[in-house]
């Protein structure tokens, strides 16, 4: 057998022989071989120092920066050591993958209104598209303005806009009418109900009782309706303040208080500031015609509380201040009158009459006066007496170019006398009384 023919070795590298041929352990390092190999493939400039390699490289930086684009060029870039070192990457806003992008609540709200597979391929396909192209365009990329919410409330809705709002409510909920009141059903009768005797008795008595009281209160309280007349009052120092007179028809049984409150009202003052008196006595809304012992016509006095404070005040001083000579003087005065009236009187003959005279500013005055005295000596005599300044347009001592005031006048039954008219026309006794009135 004849021996076959040995092949021949492939050649090996010498790189490869080098490594194998080498006794040594350890490698050498593979790196600064590439390197060196790299660096002699370039001619070197020998004319600059180590000092102008490093500015140049300084320069280079700061004026040509790197950016890696590609993956290919990055990795050029890292294993080049006279590179300078790249600058990381800017990482966009949106740097997610497409299908993360997606929003979850529209893909449902699309998916269960699709029909079948295909559609929800078209779907998300149609949503990653439009997303896309929104973030490509240059519109989008520019963050929109922020805008702070309105303070400005909104204007106020007109009456009539609000009115037809609310008929166009009623309108739309057709609103039923409320249903009619129940009827009222009286209570049952006690005739078939049998009490105690006890009890029997004592309804009786309550029966008996009430007929008694109603039968007492028609017979002596008068008719029915009452005519009032309110003289209004104004403060004493106002003396060309209006004195208007109102008349009223009420029932007897009726309280002031409405009466008040149209008084109140003709004045134009307020409830609380009004009093109301008769025959010098204060009156309040809770009284009644009855109440006053007044049959068919009754004339009450009101003014303001500020008035009638004056006046009361002003009665209170005279009642308590003793005499005064000038006072003393002026009763003399006014004695000497009567006696002058007196003697007049006897001598054309006639009785003599005691009358009471009455004002809203003074207290009663008492005068013994003729039948043939005229009212204009009678109020003359009563200024006197009550302590009153004669500032009135009648009086003798009045001078050129005076303010025209008229003279007080005597009311009699609600008629006012002239001051030439006898007292004696008026059919007047003893201690009647007899207001003055326009002081």
């Amino acid at each position: 057998m004849s021996a076959r023919p040995r092949p021949r070795p492939r050649p090996v590298a010498k790189l490869k022989q080098r490594t194998t041929t080498n006794d040594r352990t350890d490698d050498p390092p593979t790196t600064s071989t590439l390197t060196a190999d790299e660096d002699a493939q370039f001619m070197r400039n020998r004319g600059r120092t180590a000092a102008q390699w490093k500015q140049l490289h300084q320069l280079t930086r700061n004026s040509t920066p790197v950016h890696a684009d590609d993956d290919d060029d990055s990795e050029q870039s890292s294993h080049a050591s006279s590179s300078p070192p790249r600058r990381l990457k800017r990482k966009k806003h949106n740097d997610q993958p497409r299908w993360q992008t997606v929003d979850v609540a529209q893909l449902q709200k699309n998916l269960l209104s699709s029909d079948g597979d295909s559609s929800d391929v078209e779907i998300i396909e149609s949503i990653l598209d439009t997303q896309v192209a929104g973030e490509s365009s240059p519109n989008k990329r520019k963050r929109q303005r922020s805008r702070s919410r309105s303070i400005t409330p909104p204007p106020a809705l007109s009456d009539h806009q609000l009115a037809n709002a609310k008929y166009l409510v009623r309108q739309a909920l057709a609103v039923e009418p409320r249903a009619p009141s129940p009827t009222f059903l009286p209570d049952d009768s006690f005739d078939n109900i049998v009490l105690n005797p006890e009890l029997a008795k004592i309804v009786e008595e309550v029966k008996k009782q009430a007929a008694q009281q109603k039968v007492d209160a028609e017979q002596t309280g008068g008719p029915e309706m009452v005519t009032l007349k309110v003289n209004w009052i104004p403060h004493p120092l106002n003396v060309a303040a209006p004195k208007p007179t109102w008349t009223r028809e009420m029932k007897r049984h009726d309280a002031f208080r409405v009466l008040f409150e149209e008084t109140a009202d003709l004045a134009s003052i307020l409830v609380d500031h009004l009093v109301v008196t008769y025959d010098g006595k204060r009156v309040f809304p809770s009284g009644t015609p009855h109440s006053l012992r007044i049959w068919t016509e009754g004339e009450l006095e009101a003014c303001d509380k500020n008035t009638y404070e004056y006046m009361r005040t002003r009665r209170l001083q005279r009642s308590h201040s003793p005499p005064s000579q000038d006072d003393a003087s002026e009763d003399e005065a006014s004695s000497d009158d009567h006696s002058h009236t007196e003697s007049d009187a006897e001598s054309s003959g006639g009785d003599k009459l005691k009358l009471v005279f009455r004002s809203t500013v003074a207290d009663d005055v008492t005068l013994t006066v003729r039948p043939t005295t005229t009212c204009g000596a009678i109020v003359k005599a009563f200024l006197k007496t009550a302590g009153l300044p004669d500032i009135y347009s009648d009086a003798p001592s009045k001078g050129k170019g005076s303010k025209m005031i008229p003279y007080p006048q005597l009311k009699i039954d609600g008629d006012k006398q002239a001051s030439n008219a006898e007292i004696g026309e008026a059919d007047l006794e003893d201690g009647d009384l007899v207001e003055v009135v326009g002081i």
